[in-house]
């Protein structure tokens, strides 16, 4: 099993997770150094579409998927494919980068040189403090994994990437959260 986080891994919360916010998520990585890890969660939806968020664009149907619990009422972040219309990207690997100027994406959009499928959109973030998320792999709440970004606009499912990473969490995967209802 991997151990080792890096920039674009991704983490699959284990089956039974005590923090519930993150019960069955499956977070990207997209910053990692010595004074802590950013990523946002790939598999929560919200019901928020982008033109609730920032009225300076036209209609769209655009979904906001909710990032984590730090910042989410805040601001909107970004994962994207477009590091020469975007200034100030950063890349995570693969292509894909994440955050920039907001300007620059509402002008991509309305200009439709920035395609839907090729952006992602976030409220709120998940981050850690230097070492808590290497004590939190080390007591078990979290899977390191390792997929090609370019993947990232299907929708992830936990139960499936946890059965591919260990047949033996087949039975976890398939459980109801609450196994004593069972």
């Amino acid at each position: 099993m991997k151990t080792e986080v890096k920039v674009g891994s991704l983490l699959i919360s284990k089956p039974f997770i005590e923090d519930k916010r993150f019960e069955k998520t499956i977070i990207l990585i997209v910053e990692h150094n010595y004074n802590g890890t950013i990523g946002f969660i790939m598999n929560k939806q919200t019901e928020a579409t982008l033109d609730a968020l920032i009225k300076k664009i036209p209609p769209t149907n655009i979904k906001i998927q909710y990032g984590g619990p730090v910042d989410n009422k805040e601001s909107l972040f970004f994962i994207h494919k477009y590091p020469d219309l975007i200034r100030d990207s950063q890349e995570i690997k693969d292509g894909v980068f994440w955050g920039g100027e907001t300007q620059d994406v509402i002008h991509g959009l309305e200009s439709q040189e920035i395609c839907e499928k090729d952006i992602l959109f976030f409220t709120g973030y998940t981050g850690w403090e230097k070492d808590q998320l290497k004590y939190e792999i080390e007591e078990g709440s979290w899977i390191i994994h390792h997929i090609d970004l370019t993947k990232l606009h299907q929708q992830l499912n936990w139960s499936n990437i946890l059965v591919e990473i260990n047949k033996d969490y087949e039975v976890w995967a398939t459980a109801p959260s609450d196994f004593h209802l069972n």
